[in-house]
C-alpha cells in the first residue's frame, strides 16, 4: 500500500501536468477523497524545477475563489513535496468537447464568463495564469467550473519570472507576445480565454496546424471570424472573441471582469431570444372560405312525388290518400321513439359530458412563457450577479435586483445564495444570515452546503 505522508493512500493516477503526475487518493484521518499532484523523478532532480513546483503550492495556496481548484496542504514526497488539493468530480472542457462537439453558444459564453471571474480574482492578487486552455477549465455538474494548473503562473514579486525569450504555453492558445517570449499581463490570458471560447462554440482551433511554428506563423494574421465557421453563433458573442483576442493587448478587453460582464450581457440577450423565438406562434396560412357541408341524403326518407293532378285521373286519388297513410305511420313511430327514449333522458344526461372548449393554437400574451415568473426572476438575478461583479456599482441597485429575482421566484436557490454571500461581504450580517439559512434548506450538494456553512459560521462569529 503505497501511503504519503503517513496519511494519504493513493489509489489510482488521473492525469498529468506539464511538471508532474496527478493521483486520487484517500485521506485516511479524516475519510475523505482529494487530489494529489507530484513533480516527476526526473524533474524532482533539478533544483530550479522543484522552486518552480514550491511557488505552484504557494500561488495557488493564497487563491480561494469558487472558481479556483482549493489548496489542503503541501507534504513532503521522496526528494521533494507533494500538493494536496480538493479532489474535483468532472471532466477537462477538452474531454467534454471530444464527447459532444462544439458547444451551445449561451453555454459555453456562461461557463467562460466564470472562468473570467476566476482569472480577475486571480490578477488582483498580482498572478497571471499564463497557460489558461481546455484541459485546465475542470467541467463539473451544473456547469460550474474550477481553473486548475498554475505550474507555470507568473506572480508579481516572484524572483521566476520567465527569462526573455523563454517561452512555456500551450501554442493553440498562446498569446502573441507571450510567443515572443515577452512579459506578459492580464491581457494575455484573456486572449488565451477568447481563444477557448472559440473553440467551445466554433468546435475549431483558431490557429490549428500541426507544428508549433506553423501555429505561430498562423498567429500572425487575425483568425476567420467565428460565425464563419458557424453561423448560428449570436452577434454579441462573436464581438466578445473578435474582442479578446486582438494582436495588440491595448485592444483587448482591459480586465477579465470586464469580459465577464460582456458575456453575461450577450448570453442574457441569446437566451431571451431563443425563448421568443421558441414562443413566437408561427404564421398562419391563410385558409380558403368555407364551403357549405353537403349532407347525403337517406333515401328512405324521401316522400314520393306527388303526381301532377289530373281532373280525370282516379287513381291519383288514391295515390294521395296512400301518401297521408304514410305520413302518419311515420309521425306515429316518431311518437313512440320519444315515450321510449325520454324516461332515459336523465342518464345519458348524466353519462355523457359537456364538451370544453377548444384552446386557441395562438399562444395569448397572457399565457406567454417569456412572462413566466421563472423567467422574470432568473433576468433579475442575471443583472445583479452582473453588476456586483463590477467595481464601484450602486449596491442598493444590487440590492433591489436580487430582491425582486427572489420575490418573484422565492425558492431561487442561486439567488438566495449569492444575495446573501453579497450581504455578508457588505457586513450586513442579520439579514444575510436569513438569506443564507433559506438557501441552506435546498443547498442541492454537499460542496454548497459547505460554502454556505463556512460562510454563516462567519456570521455567528461576527455577530456573537
Amino acid at each position: 500500500m503505497n501511503i504519503v505522508a503517513g496519511k494519504y493512500e493513493i489509489l489510482e493516477k488521473i492525469g498529468g501536468g506539464g511538471m508532474g503526475d496527478v493521483y486520487r487518493a484517500h485521506q485516511l484521518d479524516v475519510e475523505r477523497t482529494v487530489a494529489l499532484k507530484m513533480l516527476s523523478p526526473a524533474l524532482a532532480a533539478d533544483s530550479a524545477f522543484r522552486e518552480r513546483f514550491r511557488q505552484e503550492a504557494i500561488i495557488i495556496a493564497r487563491l480561494s475563489h469558487p472558481y479556483i481548484v482549493n489548496v489542503i496542504g503541501i507534504e513532503p514526497w521522496q526528494e521533494t513535496f507533494c500538493i494536496v488539493m480538493e479532489y474535483l468530480e468532472g471532466e477537462p472542457l477538452s474531454r467534454a468537447m471530444e464527447q459532444c462537439g462544439r458547444m451551445a453558444s449561451a453555454r459555453a459564453a456562461g461557463i467562460i464568463s466564470k472562468a473570467a471571474e476566476a482569472l480577475q480574482y486571480a490578477h488582483t492578487k498580482g498572478i497571471i495564469h499564463r497557460d489558461i486552455k481546455p484541459d485546465n477549465i475542470m467541467l463539473m455538474e451544473g456547469d460550474l467550473i474550477k481553473v486548475m494548473d498554475f505550474g507555470i503562473a507568473q506572480m508579481s514579486g516572484s524572483s521566476l519570472h520567465t527569462q526573455t525569450g523563454m517561452r512555456l504555453g500551450t501554442p493553440k492558445f498562446m498569446s502573441p507576445e507571450q510567443a515572443r517570449g515577452k512579459r506578459v499581463d492580464a491581457r494575455s490570458d484573456i486572449y488565451s480565454l477568447g481563444l477557448v471560447l472559440f473553440h467551445l462554440v466554433t468546435g475549431r482551433h483558431a490557429f490549428d496546424a500541426d507544428s508549433d511554428v506553423e501555429v505561430a506563423l498562423l498567429q500572425e494574421a487575425p483568425p476567420p471570424p467565428p460565425s464563419q465557421l458557424a453561423p448560428d453563433i449570436p452577434t454579441d458573442i462573436e464581438r466578445v472573441i473578435l474582442k479578446a483576442i486582438q494582436k495588440n493587448p491595448e485592444d483587448r478587453f482591459s480586465s477579465a471582469i470586464d469580459m465577464a460582464y460582456a458575456l453575461r450581457k450577450a448570453a442574457v440577450s441569446e437566451g431571451a431570444a431563443s425563448r421568443q423565438k421558441s414562443f413566437s406562434p408561427e404564421p398562419q396560412t391563410p385558409r380558403r372560405a368555407a364551403e357549405p357541408t353537403r349532407i347525403k341524403k337517406d333515401e328512405r326518407f324521401d316522400a314520393a312525388p306527388i303526381p301532377t293532378p289530373s281532373a280525370a285521373s282516379e287513381p291519383q286519388k288514391f295515390s294521395f290518400s296512400k301518401k297521408i297513410a304514410a305520413s302518419l305511420i311515420v309521425i306515429g313511430s316518431a311518437a313512440a321513439l320519444i315515450v321510449l327514449i325520454n324516461p332515459l333522458k336523465p342518464n345519458l344526461t348524466k353519462r355523457i359530458k359537456p364538451i370544453e372548449p377548444i384552446a386557441s393554437a395562438t399562444p395569448t400574451p397572457a399565457a406567454s412563457p417569456t412572462q413566466t415568473p421563472a423567467l422574470d426572476a432568473r433576468y433579475y438575478f442575471d443583472q445583479a450577479r452582473a453588476l456586483s461583479n463590477l467595481p464601484q456599482s450602486d449596491a442598493a441597485e444590487i440590492r433591489r435586483l436580487y430582491e425582486k429575482a427572489i420575490e418573484m421566484e422565492p425558492g431561487f436557490y442561486a439567488a438566495l445564495r449569492e444575495y446573501g454571500m453579497f450581504l455578508c461581504e457588505r457586513k450586513d450580517y442579520f439579514k444575510a444570515k436569513a438569506f443564507l439559512e433559506r438557501a441552506l434548506a435546498i443547498c442541492p450538494n454537499a460542496e454548497e452546503e459547505k460554502a454556505i456553512q463556512s460562510r454563516l459560521a462567519l456570521i455567528h462569529q461576527n455577530t456573537k
